[in-house]
């Protein structure tokens, strides 16, 4: 299977860059690599420049990008501090070569309670058109007083990305997961593809980041209902910090299992590897 062959082959390409990239950035202080996936397309990027591997074609590209950080300070004693509001940015790519086209990804985080973000990116070639977004939103309420009693507290973590290309081959990443807490209640909202699912988080942290998933819902491309199994843990392994979920599907009577892997990366680089029914996504980027 096409798809297949390019999930092995963004593997390849991750265990073998990171490594070089990794010890480059310990050679130049300022040398931050950067190597992004998409659907028949790797991207190794160097400062302004970029090479770009698109379904055995190569081309060579220049990039124009920019980041904005606000802070505000506050006194803590005598000493005046700093912290970080918000941060915007983005990044404009046009390469030429065997294939040519252009990329542009533009992104906001806001550090602030309640905390969001998004991050899109369009890609535009002479071969294929593909749109990615990410958000993500976490917040957290005290209890609401309710007559003799109170309601809450509340809060909701949610993350969700979806990878689209036009054409009349469609691969498509589609993984949501929402996690809320109302007083001890805990539930979990997942979305695989086309598959929607409500159910309960359990064995869940306060702060909804860490829990496992069980959850019940209708597949819209095969009609029926199915079940949905799966968790998110982080994992802190020596100099290796990252974030990992596992979803699939649970029919006891259909062999077509559905699943999506999330990988979000925080040291010694970050980014994220998704793989959702042999569709593969990542952007890894050397940690500074």
């Amino acid at each position: 299977m096409k798809t297949m062959k390019n999930v092995i082959f963004t593997f390849v390409v991750l265990l073998t860059v990171l490594p070089i990239t990794t010890f480059a950035e310990g050679i130049f202080d300022n040398l931050f690599p950067e190597v992004q996936g998409l659907y028949n397309s790797v991207s190794l990027n160097l400062w302004n420049f970029s090479l770009i591997y698109e379904d055995s074609k190569l081309a060579a590209g220049l990039r124009l990008q920019d980041e904005v950080t606000r802070s505000e300070s506050y006194k803590l004693g005598f000493i005046t501090m700093k912290r970080p509001v918000d941060k915007s940015y983005f990044n404009f790519l046009a390469f030429v070569g065997q294939v040519y086209g252009v990329a542009l990804t533009v992104g906001y985080e806001n550090y602030s309670i309640p905390s969001t973000g998004f991050e899109k990116t369009y890609y535009i070639s002479t071969n294929q058109v593909i749109q990615t977004d990410y958000s993500k939103t976490w917040f957290a309420l005290p209890s609401i007083p309710f007559g003799d009693s109170a309601i809450g507290p509340f809060s909701l973590n949610y993350e969700g990305f979806s990878l689209s290309k036009l054409g009349k081959e469609q691969p498509k990443i589609n993984i949501k997961r929402g996690y809320a807490s109302i007083d001890t209640l805990q539930l979990s909202f997942i979305q695989l593809g086309n598959i929607y699912s409500l159910g309960f988080y359990v064995f869940a942290d306060k702060s909804l980041e860490q829990g496992a998933t069980v959850n019940l819902g209708w597949d819209f491309d095969e009609g029926r209902i199915v079940g949905i199994l799966g968790g998110r843990i982080f994992i802190d392994f020596e100099d290796f910090r990252f974030f990992f979920s596992t979803f699939g599907t649970y029919v006891p009577t259909s062999q077509n299992i559905k699943y999506g892997v999330w990988f979000r990366f925080l040291s010694p680089f970050n980014g994220d590897l998704i793989i959702q029914n042999n569709v593969a996504y990542f952007k890894i980027k050397v940690s500074q």
